[in-house]
Protein backbone atom coordinates (compact mmCIF):
# COMPACT_ATOMS: atom_id res chain seq x y z
CA UNK A 1 0.00 0.00 0.00
CA UNK A 2 1.23 3.20 -0.90
CA UNK A 3 1.48 5.98 1.52
CA UNK A 4 0.75 9.45 0.73
CA UNK A 5 2.84 12.56 1.78
CA UNK A 6 6.52 13.30 2.77
CA UNK A 7 8.86 10.32 3.32
CA UNK A 8 10.59 11.13 6.78
CA UNK A 9 12.38 7.69 7.23
CA UNK A 10 12.72 4.83 5.69
CA UNK A 11 13.13 0.95 7.48
CA UNK A 12 13.75 -1.53 4.47
CA UNK A 13 12.51 0.56 2.04
CA UNK A 14 9.19 1.17 3.82
CA UNK A 15 8.10 4.38 3.72
CA UNK A 16 7.64 6.17 7.49
CA UNK A 17 5.69 9.60 6.21
CA UNK A 18 5.17 12.87 8.00
CA UNK A 19 1.40 12.48 8.11
CA UNK A 20 2.00 9.10 9.43
CA UNK A 21 4.30 10.47 12.26
CA UNK A 22 1.76 13.49 12.97
CA UNK A 23 -0.91 10.66 13.81
CA UNK A 24 0.98 9.12 16.20
CA UNK A 25 2.03 11.79 17.86
CA UNK A 26 -1.71 12.99 17.60
CA UNK A 27 -3.16 9.39 19.41
CA UNK A 28 -1.06 10.65 22.59
CA UNK A 29 -2.88 12.34 25.58
CA UNK A 30 -2.03 16.45 25.38
CA UNK A 31 0.13 15.96 28.19
CA UNK A 32 2.66 13.90 26.50
CA UNK A 33 2.57 15.17 23.07
CA UNK A 34 3.67 18.70 24.87
CA UNK A 35 6.91 16.52 25.41
CA UNK A 36 7.57 16.28 21.71
CA UNK A 37 7.43 19.56 20.66
CA UNK A 38 11.66 19.86 20.27
CA UNK A 39 12.99 18.52 16.95
CA UNK A 40 15.17 16.18 19.59
CA UNK A 41 11.80 14.53 21.13
CA UNK A 42 10.42 14.51 17.78
CA UNK A 43 13.41 12.53 16.77
CA UNK A 44 13.34 10.24 19.95
CA UNK A 45 9.62 9.65 18.82
CA UNK A 46 10.47 8.85 15.44
CA UNK A 47 13.00 6.43 16.38
CA UNK A 48 10.46 4.73 18.62
CA UNK A 49 8.28 4.49 15.69
CA UNK A 50 11.17 3.11 13.79
CA UNK A 51 11.45 0.02 16.56
CA UNK A 52 7.71 -0.54 15.70
CA UNK A 53 8.10 -0.92 12.01
CA UNK A 54 11.29 -3.19 12.46
CA UNK A 55 9.52 -5.18 15.03
CA UNK A 56 6.77 -5.82 12.68
CA UNK A 57 8.43 -6.87 9.77
CA UNK A 58 10.15 -9.30 11.62
CA UNK A 59 7.40 -10.95 12.41
CA UNK A 60 5.40 -10.49 8.73
CA UNK A 61 9.08 -12.43 8.10
CA UNK A 62 8.15 -14.84 10.33
CA UNK A 63 4.86 -15.51 8.84
CA UNK A 64 2.80 -14.20 11.85
CA UNK A 65 0.03 -12.72 9.80
CA UNK A 66 -1.19 -15.87 9.96
CA UNK A 67 -1.23 -17.01 13.53
CA UNK A 68 -4.72 -18.21 14.16
CA UNK A 69 -4.39 -15.63 17.17
CA UNK A 70 -3.84 -12.62 14.92
CA UNK A 71 -6.06 -13.72 12.62
CA UNK A 72 -9.06 -13.51 15.11
CA UNK A 73 -7.46 -10.22 17.01
CA UNK A 74 -7.53 -8.50 13.24
CA UNK A 75 -11.14 -9.67 12.86
CA UNK A 76 -12.37 -8.20 16.64
CA UNK A 77 -10.92 -4.77 15.32
CA UNK A 78 -12.25 -4.99 12.30
CA UNK A 79 -15.25 -5.16 13.33
CA UNK A 80 -15.29 -2.75 16.06
CA UNK A 81 -14.52 -0.53 13.21
CA UNK A 82 -17.30 -1.74 11.45
CA UNK A 83 -19.53 -0.81 14.20
CA UNK A 84 -18.22 2.86 14.12
CA UNK A 85 -18.30 3.18 11.26
CA UNK A 86 -22.27 1.94 11.47
CA UNK A 87 -22.74 4.48 14.77
CA UNK A 88 -21.79 7.26 12.74
CA UNK A 89 -23.91 6.40 9.67
CA UNK A 90 -26.91 7.26 11.87
CA UNK A 91 -27.19 11.16 11.75
CA UNK A 92 -28.43 13.48 14.60
CA UNK A 93 -31.36 14.08 16.29
CA UNK A 94 -33.17 17.28 15.01
CA UNK A 95 -34.92 19.80 17.94
CA UNK A 96 -38.24 18.37 17.13
CA UNK A 97 -37.55 14.79 17.81
CA UNK A 98 -35.97 15.30 21.03
CA UNK A 99 -38.92 17.97 21.96
CA UNK A 100 -41.37 15.28 21.02
CA UNK A 101 -39.57 12.73 22.76
CA UNK A 102 -40.05 15.49 26.23
CA UNK A 103 -43.84 15.79 25.72
CA UNK A 104 -44.13 12.55 25.28
CA UNK A 105 -42.72 11.64 28.37
CA UNK A 106 -42.83 14.59 30.47
CA UNK A 107 -44.01 12.74 33.38
CA UNK A 108 -40.49 11.39 33.66
CA UNK A 109 -39.24 14.92 34.23
CA UNK A 110 -42.19 16.94 35.55
CA UNK A 111 -43.78 15.18 38.64
CA UNK A 112 -45.47 16.76 41.72
CA UNK A 113 -44.66 15.74 45.00
CA UNK A 114 -46.27 12.94 46.60
CA UNK A 115 -47.07 11.67 50.14
CA UNK A 116 -47.58 8.18 51.10
CA UNK A 117 -50.07 8.63 53.95
CA UNK A 118 -52.15 6.21 56.50
CA UNK A 119 -55.35 7.39 57.43
CA UNK A 120 -57.86 6.06 60.11
CA UNK A 121 -61.23 6.82 58.64
CA UNK A 122 -64.54 7.44 61.10
CA UNK A 123 -67.60 8.25 58.62
CA UNK A 124 -70.09 10.82 59.58
CA UNK A 125 -72.69 12.35 57.25
CA UNK A 126 -72.17 15.68 56.87
CA UNK A 127 -76.25 16.02 57.25
CA UNK A 128 -76.06 14.67 60.89
CA UNK A 129 -74.81 17.30 63.22
CA UNK A 130 -75.58 14.77 66.03
CA UNK A 131 -73.74 11.60 64.59
CA UNK A 132 -70.92 14.24 63.99
CA UNK A 133 -70.42 15.39 67.08
CA UNK A 134 -70.53 11.88 68.48
CA UNK A 135 -67.84 10.56 65.67
CA UNK A 136 -65.86 13.91 66.28
CA UNK A 137 -65.22 13.43 69.80
CA UNK A 138 -64.73 9.45 69.19
CA UNK A 139 -62.15 9.78 66.49
CA UNK A 140 -59.98 13.13 69.36
CA UNK A 141 -60.46 10.18 72.01
CA UNK A 142 -58.96 7.68 69.65
CA UNK A 143 -56.33 9.96 68.39
CA UNK A 144 -55.12 10.28 71.90
CA UNK A 145 -55.17 6.67 72.37
CA UNK A 146 -52.79 6.29 69.31
CA UNK A 147 -50.33 8.89 70.36
CA UNK A 148 -49.89 7.95 73.98
CA UNK A 149 -49.84 4.12 72.51
CA UNK A 150 -46.81 5.24 69.65
CA UNK A 151 -44.80 6.76 72.15
CA UNK A 152 -44.48 3.64 73.92
CA UNK A 153 -43.48 0.05 72.88
CA UNK A 154 -46.26 -0.21 70.43
CA UNK A 155 -45.19 1.65 67.20
CA UNK A 156 -47.51 0.11 64.73
CA UNK A 157 -50.56 1.59 67.32
CA UNK A 158 -52.04 3.70 64.08
CA UNK A 159 -51.76 0.86 61.82
CA UNK A 160 -53.79 -1.85 64.11
CA UNK A 161 -56.43 0.49 64.95
CA UNK A 162 -57.10 1.38 61.55
CA UNK A 163 -57.27 -2.40 61.08
CA UNK A 164 -60.04 -2.60 63.43
CA UNK A 165 -61.91 0.95 63.33
CA UNK A 166 -61.49 2.42 59.91
CA UNK A 167 -64.48 2.59 57.38
CA UNK A 168 -62.40 2.41 54.56
CA UNK A 169 -62.66 -1.30 54.10
CA UNK A 170 -59.63 -0.57 50.56
CA UNK A 171 -57.48 0.06 53.21
CA UNK A 172 -57.99 -0.95 56.26
CA UNK A 173 -56.44 -4.67 55.73
CA UNK A 174 -53.13 -2.78 54.91
CA UNK A 175 -53.73 -0.49 58.29
CA UNK A 176 -55.01 2.42 56.37
CA UNK A 177 -52.09 2.92 53.70
CA UNK A 178 -53.22 5.15 50.81
CA UNK A 179 -49.98 4.30 49.21
CA UNK A 180 -48.31 7.70 47.32
CA UNK A 181 -50.45 10.18 45.92
CA UNK A 182 -50.54 13.98 44.82
CA UNK A 183 -52.10 17.28 46.55
CA UNK A 184 -54.56 16.52 43.34
CA UNK A 185 -55.46 13.39 43.75
CA UNK A 186 -56.15 13.33 47.53
CA UNK A 187 -58.12 16.25 46.95
CA UNK A 188 -59.99 14.42 45.05
CA UNK A 189 -60.16 11.37 46.77
CA UNK A 190 -61.00 12.86 50.02
CA UNK A 191 -61.04 16.41 50.17
CA UNK A 192 -58.88 19.49 50.24
CA UNK A 193 -58.82 19.50 54.47
CA UNK A 194 -57.07 16.10 54.44
CA UNK A 195 -54.72 17.00 51.53
CA UNK A 196 -53.97 19.93 53.48
CA UNK A 197 -53.69 17.85 56.84
CA UNK A 198 -51.24 15.36 55.09
CA UNK A 199 -48.81 17.66 53.13
CA UNK A 200 -48.57 19.73 56.67
CA UNK A 201 -46.71 16.76 58.06
CA UNK A 202 -43.18 17.20 58.12
CA UNK A 203 -41.40 13.81 59.05
CA UNK A 204 -42.24 9.94 58.37
CA UNK A 205 -44.61 8.75 61.23
CA UNK A 206 -45.72 12.12 62.29
CA UNK A 207 -49.43 12.10 63.21
CA UNK A 208 -51.39 15.34 62.54
CA UNK A 209 -54.46 15.71 64.12
CA UNK A 210 -58.24 15.04 63.39
CA UNK A 211 -59.31 16.34 59.98
CA UNK A 212 -62.66 16.66 59.12
CA UNK A 213 -64.19 16.43 55.82
CA UNK A 214 -67.51 16.22 54.00
CA UNK A 215 -67.62 12.55 54.57
CA UNK A 216 -66.46 12.47 58.34
CA UNK A 217 -63.62 12.32 60.51
CA UNK A 218 -59.79 10.67 59.41
CA UNK A 219 -56.52 10.21 62.01
CA UNK A 220 -53.52 10.94 59.68
CA UNK A 221 -50.15 9.79 60.13
CA UNK A 222 -47.25 10.20 57.15
CA UNK A 223 -45.75 7.17 55.80
CA UNK A 224 -43.07 9.00 53.29
CA UNK A 225 -42.92 11.66 51.08
CA UNK A 226 -41.55 11.39 47.58
CA UNK A 227 -39.85 15.17 46.22
CA UNK A 228 -41.41 16.60 43.32
CA UNK A 229 -39.42 17.39 39.95
CA UNK A 230 -40.03 20.29 37.44
CA UNK A 231 -36.81 19.70 35.32
CA UNK A 232 -37.41 21.92 32.14
CA UNK A 233 -36.65 20.84 28.31
CA UNK A 234 -33.28 22.53 28.30
CA UNK A 235 -32.36 20.56 31.40
CA UNK A 236 -32.69 17.62 30.27
CA UNK A 237 -32.14 17.82 26.11
CA UNK A 238 -28.74 15.99 26.22
CA UNK A 239 -29.85 13.65 28.41
CA UNK A 240 -32.58 13.21 25.78
CA UNK A 241 -30.47 13.07 22.99
CA UNK A 242 -27.60 9.97 24.52
CA UNK A 243 -30.81 7.57 25.43
CA UNK A 244 -32.51 8.34 21.79
CA UNK A 245 -29.16 8.46 20.00
CA UNK A 246 -28.32 4.69 21.93
CA UNK A 247 -31.72 3.41 20.68
CA UNK A 248 -31.49 4.59 17.16
CA UNK A 249 -27.78 3.14 16.73
CA UNK A 250 -28.87 -0.13 18.35
CA UNK A 251 -31.98 -0.18 15.82
CA UNK A 252 -29.52 0.42 12.97
CA UNK A 253 -27.33 -2.12 14.00
CA UNK A 254 -30.04 -4.96 14.27
CA UNK A 255 -31.15 -4.13 11.07
CA UNK A 256 -27.90 -4.02 9.84
CA UNK A 257 -27.24 -7.20 10.85
CA UNK A 258 -30.56 -8.36 9.76
CA UNK A 259 -29.51 -6.86 5.99
CA UNK A 260 -26.18 -9.30 6.08
CA UNK A 261 -28.15 -12.21 7.50
CA UNK A 262 -30.51 -11.93 4.58
CA UNK A 263 -28.13 -12.14 1.79
CA UNK A 264 -25.94 -14.54 3.35
CA UNK A 265 -26.09 -18.68 2.87
CA UNK A 266 -25.38 -19.32 6.54
CA UNK A 267 -25.79 -23.11 7.64
CA UNK A 268 -25.80 -24.62 11.54
CA UNK A 269 -24.85 -28.25 11.81
CA UNK A 270 -26.69 -28.82 14.75
CA UNK A 271 -25.04 -32.54 15.82
CA UNK A 272 -21.89 -30.44 15.63
CA UNK A 273 -22.89 -28.23 17.97
CA UNK A 274 -24.29 -30.27 20.23
CA UNK A 275 -21.10 -32.35 20.40
CA UNK A 276 -19.09 -29.01 21.24
CA UNK A 277 -17.62 -29.03 25.30
CA UNK A 278 -18.14 -26.23 27.49
CA UNK A 279 -15.67 -27.03 30.76
CA UNK A 280 -17.70 -25.39 33.55
CA UNK A 281 -15.68 -26.90 36.41
CA UNK A 282 -14.75 -24.91 39.45
CA UNK A 283 -17.05 -21.89 37.54
CA UNK A 284 -19.27 -19.84 39.25
CA UNK A 285 -22.69 -19.63 38.78
CA UNK A 286 -23.16 -16.64 36.69
CA UNK A 287 -26.58 -14.58 36.04
CA UNK A 288 -28.14 -15.40 32.91
CA UNK A 289 -27.43 -12.83 30.35
CA UNK A 290 -29.49 -10.69 27.45
CA UNK A 291 -26.34 -9.42 25.62
CA UNK A 292 -24.58 -10.28 22.69
CA UNK A 293 -21.34 -11.93 23.90
CA UNK A 294 -17.99 -11.71 22.49
CA UNK A 295 -16.63 -13.93 20.26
Amino acid sequence: MKKAGPVVAQVNGQPVTAPELEARLNEQPPFVRARYASPEKKREFLDNLIRFELLAQEAKKRGLEQDPEIQTTLQKVMVQKLLRQQQDATGTLSESELRKYYDEHVTEFVRPERVRLGHLFLAAPKENAGKRNQVRAAATKLLAEVKAQSAGANKSAFELKAAEQSADTATRSAGGDLGFLTREELTKAWGAPLAEAAFALANASDLGPVVETDQGFHLVKLLGRQVGTNQEFEAVKSRIEGRLMAERRAKALEDFITSLKAQAKIEVHADVLEKVKVDIEGAPALPPTTGTPTP
